[in-house]
């Protein structure tokens, strides 16, 4: 669907921002409470540290704040959009519910969105 080399394609399959080959997180479950979120030091294909400074994925905070943001307004919509009566009470837990059980996914692309800012792409022909 997205093509090797393309930030995408990082991000959707949890690859190596620099060689797209290599995992980006210890566990291929991101459903794994143990590992949950836990970045591997290296990639092992091309080395690349996935680490620059200490504290450096602190700031995939800010990205986990935006995709919840756009989960909240894309849930927001379709409820106008969907249904002519609202109930706030279902609306909220069936967000809540939603976000709690996608917490782990939104948590891993975080993650692997925040490091493709910073990683580019290095084809290694």
């Amino acid at each position: 669907m997205f093509r090797k080399g393309t930030k995408l394609y990082s991000i959707l399959r949890f690859k190596c921002p620099h060689c797209h080959d290599g995992p980006f997180f210890e566990s291929s479950n991101l459903y794994n409470l143990k590992k949950m979120g836990e970045v591997r030091k290296s990639c092992p294909k091309c080395a690349r540290k996935y680490s620059s400074e200490p504290g450096f994925y602190q700031g995939s905070y800010y990205v986990t704040y935006a995709l919840g943001v756009a989960l909240f307004v894309a849930f927001w919509v379709s409820s106008l959009v969907l249904f002519n009566e609202f109930d706030a009470t279902i609306f909220c837990t069936t967000l809540g519910l939603t976000i709690l059980v996608l917490s782990p996914i939104l948590y891993a692309l975080s993650k692997i969105i925040w490091a493709n800012l910073f990683f580019n792409y290095k084809n290694e022909k």
